[in-house]
């Protein structure tokens, strides 16, 4: 049994991430999770560019650039030009992209379903408060 914080957080980490990839490749979705996380981030985002994706994902241009043409390829997002940049394009989720996300948000929950059985509500407001403190504490 781990002692210490950060030992408790990085197993934490590789059990859900873990967890998540399992899950996918279970599903037969043919992505990784910086697809699923972009996906989201488009779907999330109004006026999504692949700049923005860069920043929430802290990912670097040309690794966005991958993951975008990837997306593109399997016909899950589209571009479109950006009425507001003309050097920027915004991205989309097409129907095939929403179907891969409505699915993840169901993968999603029974995730979260799974990591939290036997914790009450309170201790999951509670995780997510100190959790919160503690991204924050490290990010800025």
């Amino acid at each position: 049994m781990p002692s210490n914080l950060d030992e408790s957080l990085h197993r934490l980490i590789h059990c859900y991430k873990s967890q998540v990839k399992r899950t996918i490749s279970d599903s037969h979705l043919d992505l990784h999770i910086g697809h699923i996380r972009a996906l989201k981030c488009i779907r999330n985002t109004p006026k999504c560019s692949a700049q923005v994706i860069s920043q929430r994902m802290n990912l670097d241009k040309s690794q966005v650039a991958r993951i975008i043409k990837e997306l593109l390829s399997k016909g899950h997002i589209e571009k479109h030009p950006n009425p507001d940049n003309h050097r920027s394009q915004l991205l989309l989720l097409t129907q095939s992209g929403q179907s891969v996300i409505d699915t993840m948000i169901t993968l999603d929950s029974t995730i979260s379903a799974k990591m939290t059985h036997g914790l009450s509500e309170q201790e999951i407001k509670d995780f997510k408060h100190y959790a919160e403190i503690m991204i924050r504490n490290l990010c800025e």
